[in-house]
């Protein structure tokens, strides 16, 4: 009997100009569709994370378990959290599971991209100030196998659409 792959999903927001994170926080103001879409997809799901993710005051995370990518031997981390030294470690650690989650920031997301099969990706339609971006990648190597799209007003302060990337 063959094991089934772990899908391998990047779950991000950006906004026009790719920004993701501006001091370690997003750089608009909370979007609720986007966050319920998040917790929709995420639900029962284990997650990766860089550590500056980790240190977000307003941290995602998961009640199934977390991984906090760190080159730091003895970084402690909360109850629900371990810490792993490589993504490779942390893909090891969910080998058994039907899908996981790797939620950036933008190294993280960089070396992750190679490996997903899916991303889901809101995009922020307005330009933003930041210090961390959503990498580039080549959108030819994936399907968009859904859309959404969100008014101002439609439990959003801004225009987005809810991209799913699923790897052809």
């Amino acid at each position: 009997m063959t094991k089934k792959q772990t899908t391998i999903s990047l779950i991000a927001a950006m906004s026009q100009n790719r920004a993701i994170g501006l001091n370690n926080a997003l750089p608009w103001n909370p979007i609720p569709a986007d966050w319920d879409n998040l917790k929709e997809v995420t639900k029962g799901r284990k997650m990766i994370m860089g550590r500056k993710s980790y240190d977000n005051p307003h941290r995602i995370w998961s009640e199934v378990g977390n991984y906090v990518i760190t080159r730091q031997t003895d970084y402690g981390v909360d109850e629900g959290f371990e810490v792993v030294s490589s993504l490779e470690e942390a893909f090891e650690k969910c080998q058994f599971d039907e899908e996981v989650f790797v939620l950036g920031g933008e190294e993280i997301f960089r070396l992750s991209i190679p490996y997903a099969h899916k991303i889901y990706l809101t995009l922020v339609h307005e330009t933003f100030e930041g210090d961390a971006f959503f990498p580039v990648f080549n959108e030819n190597e994936f399907t968009i196998t859904e859309r959404k799209e969100f008014a101002v007003g439609q439990n959003t302060p801004y225009a987005i659409s809810i991209l799913t990337y699923q790897r052809k």
